[in-house]
């Protein structure tokens, strides 16, 4: 949010100036979202720690699936009603983004990869020491699904919109915390560096599964060489997380110094 429009930052996040939250009658784009977040961790709780077998997975579709989604919309609409009307359209839109997350798994198991689920919805916090800035300053996020890819540690964000992998990929490092475009690269990478450090992870994959982009499978971020072409590093090494940490540092610091005024729409030098 600071990087694509520093004012807007500072009203809702450090005067906490929100919109009106009015009652949803038909359901938001954010609420579909935390439907579709909180049914996979549900479904996909009892395999954490374990190997995915096709068997089991296909024993979460149909029934167990609609009774676990029309749970999770009670839970989050409220007393709305989705038994009809565009309601009734975005709940079996639910159904069928969970179901395609399921089938992309059973088709990776047939095709002879192995899953293993390491953890679902994990609450992430690191602490920066910068310097200049006389106390520390932490970051986290919540990461929808760490597995192991045939050995390969990934970290998943699911994405209920449309992404692309370019928008994934960097050619150089600042592009990061200059461009808006690059705020899905900017969140893997930060849940790598949190996971490198809170955990010892020292070499990864870290991407996105876009629900509407599914035939894409795994995202990943990527570091290019150059544009168009070249070669391009997908495994997230100690070396990329030095470069990252060196960013992060960089934004940090301006965000908190005094000489950087909150100003509509700048962007970082």
């Amino acid at each position: 949010m600071y990087i694509k429009n520093p004012i807007a930052f500072y009203y809702q996040k450090v005067l906490s100036i929100n919109e009106y939250d009015q009652v949803e009658e038909v359901v938001a784009l954010n609420t579909l979202g935390t439907i579709v977040h909180n049914t996979l961790e549900e479904l996909y709780k009892p395999f954490e720690g374990q190997l995915l077998n096709t068997d089991s997975l296909s024993q979460l579709k149909g029934q167990a699936l609609a009774d676990e989604v029309t749970s999770q919309f009670k839970k989050e609409f409220k007393e709305g009603n989705f038994k009809k009307g565009k309601n009734l359209i975005v709940f079996e839109v639910a159904k069928r983004y969970v179901g395609n997350i399921i089938d992309l798994d059973i088709s990776e198991l047939k095709k002879g990869h192995t899953i293993k689920i390491l953890h679902l919805e994990s609450h992430l916090k690191t602490a920066l020491h910068i310097k200049g800035l006389e106390f520390p300053v932490f970051i986290g996020g919540k990461v929808d699904r760490i597995d192991a890819y045939n050995g390969t540690v990934r970290i998943i964000d699911y994405k209920t919109g449309l992404v692309q992998q370019r928008e994934l990929e960097l050619v150089h490092w600042n592009e990061i915390i200059e461009e808006e475009g690059r705020s899905k690269a900017f969140q893997v990478m930060a849940y790598a560096f949190i996971i490198h450090r809170e955990l010892g992870i020292d070499a990864l994959e870290a991407g996105v599964i876009s629900l509407k982009n599914l035939s894409s499978g795994f995202l990943k971020f990527a570091k290019r060489e150059k544009p168009r072409g070249g070669a391009k590093d997908q495994l997230i090494t100690i070396d990329m997380l030095q470069n990252f940490q060196s960013q992060l540092e960089k934004l940090i610091y301006e965000l908190c110094d005094r000489k950087f005024p909150f100003t509509e729409n700048s962007h970082i030098k």
